[in-house]
């Protein structure tokens, strides 16, 4: 179903206009207001976090074209080039997933961003992850991918799908007549400079050179866009048949970038395999550009599937949720059952808020000892607040029902990330008109919901 986000962005596109917060809240929400500050509370929060607008100093607003990352011109990648020290090393016991992880490993690593001859220096971890899917990873090994990819684990439990590129396969792939296997040897081979020591920093500063070495190679052999540059990366990989699917390369390209899940369906239309992720195209890419799944159980997917479809949400809990559900229904052949500790649940009635599927949406899960996991699609703009207060009313009266896994799901990734994660605690709320209140001082800034906590008691 197309969101009014959607809606607004196509018809500016296709005017190619621009329009204030008062005219887009006529034309769109059919509410004709004469008061600025109105329509700016209510279009600002929605249009504000979508990265296909663009606000001038008028406050009006103008559709921005947008461009896949595998289309861009390799000038206008954000190249993200990182080392990550073994914390083994230190004499501190490290754990990926501990509340002091980012400042354990600042003084073990060194993450810079390279962008079109730019280089931006000292980011910190934690602000590289809240963000991966506008950026390509250039990491200094592979220890240093695996470290990063554990501490994502503290941010969402769901698998990173980052973009990545291997300094060294490229030079090899480019190079194959040189013997080029160590830093040194590449540094010396083509007169780079190189100033690294033990320190993070110096590694990665020596792998920015060595980058800007192969970004000037690429340019001489015409490959001028990422997407060139990651398929020239596969080398003599062989490319995709896709005479055998029921789908196209441009199908795979048409996926959008957003947590979801995906099912494989083989011939005779049956689910074999469901899957869940924080980015359904880099995801669904890596079946059929392998960056790391097990070979076997790819060639044993593949060699059955025809079609596949996905469904777009709106936050990692929600697929997880989501994926839990399917396998359960279907039981696809090349998926485990996930096995839920069944244990009785003592917590006090709660909301949990995450990013909806649409832009202008809350997605609530309301936990309680009394009742079943449930779920409500919070609309800011035109919110069914009857229906919240029904569901609270249902909380507050029913009796315990015996045990349900999606809630205990639901209640272990509230515990896991409850330093990020926003919570309305109903039981601290006067009235269920303050529950409600505060879900819609929730909307206000829905931008920043799952990298900031936030607290509002009315």
């Amino acid at each position: 179903m197309e969101s009014i986000t959607d809606r607004i962005y196509s018809a500016m596109r296709e005017e190619k206009k621009s329009l204030s917060n008062a005219q887009i809240l006529k034309e769109f929400f059919k509410i004709d207001s004469p008061d600025d500050e109105i329509a700016q509370k209510i279009v600002e929060p929605i249009l504000g976090t979508d990265a296909r607008f663009s606000q001038s100093e008028d406050r009006s607003w103008k559709a921005l074209k947008t461009v896949s990352v595998e289309s861009l011109p390799i000038h206008e990648i954000s190249f993200v080039l990182f080392t990550i020290e073994d914390p083994r090393k230190s004499s501190k016991r490290f754990t990926a997933s501990g509340k002091d992880v980012f400042s354990f490993l600042a003084p073990l690593s060194s993450f810079v961003r390279y962008r079109g001859g730019i280089v931006e220096k000292n980011l910190d971890i934690k602000t590289v992850i809240r963000d991966v899917r506008r950026s390509v990873f250039v990491p200094h090994d592979l220890r240093s991918l695996g470290i990063l990819k554990k501490v994502y684990r503290s941010h969402s439990p769901l698998q990173p799908e980052l973009r990545t590129l291997s300094v060294r396969a490229l030079v090899s792939l480019l190079f194959p007549d040189k013997t080029l296997k160590t830093w040194e040897q590449i540094v010396e081979q083509f007169g780079i400079r190189n100033i690294q020591s033990d320190r993070p920093s110096s590694k990665t500063e020596t792998l920015v050179y060595i980058l800007e070495y192969i970004l000037k190679v690429v340019k001489e052999r015409a490959i001028f866009t990422y997407g060139q540059l990651f398929q020239f990366s596969l080398g003599n990989r062989k490319d995709v048949d896709f005479s055998r699917y029921g789908f196209d390369r441009d199908f795979l390209r048409d996926i959008p970038e957003m947590p979801g899940v995906y099912q494989f369906f083989n011939r005779k239309n049956e689910l074999i395999y469901v899957g869940k992720t924080n980015n359904l195209r880099i995801r669904v890419h890596s079946y059929f550009w392998n960056t790391g799944e097990s070979v076997e159980k790819i060639e044993g997917i593949l060699e059955e599937l025809f079609t596949i479809q996905y469904r777009t949400l709106g936050s990692d809990l929600e697929a997880i949720i989501e994926e839990f559900r399917l396998i359960e229904m279907h039981r696809p052949q090349y998926n485990k059952r996930v096995k839920v500790p069944e244990r009785r649940i003592s917590v006090s009635d709660r909301i949990l808020l995450l990013p909806g599927k649409e832009q202008s949406t809350l997605k609530l899960y309301f936990i309680s000892e009394n009742s079943f996991l449930m779920e409500n699609d919070f609309d800011c703009v035109k919110p069914d607040e009857a229906r919240v207060v029904e569901i609270i009313k249902e909380m507050r009266g029913g009796a315990h029902r015996g045990f349900d896994p999606l809630q205990v799901i639901a209640l272990s990734y509230m515990k896991r990330y409850e330093e990020r994660i926003n919570i309305v605690e109903i039981d601290q709320y006067r009235s269920v008109q303050d529950v409600l209140a505060a879900l819609r001082l929730h909307c206000t800034e829905l931008s920043g919901l799952m990298q900031e906590k936030r607290r509002y008691v009315v």
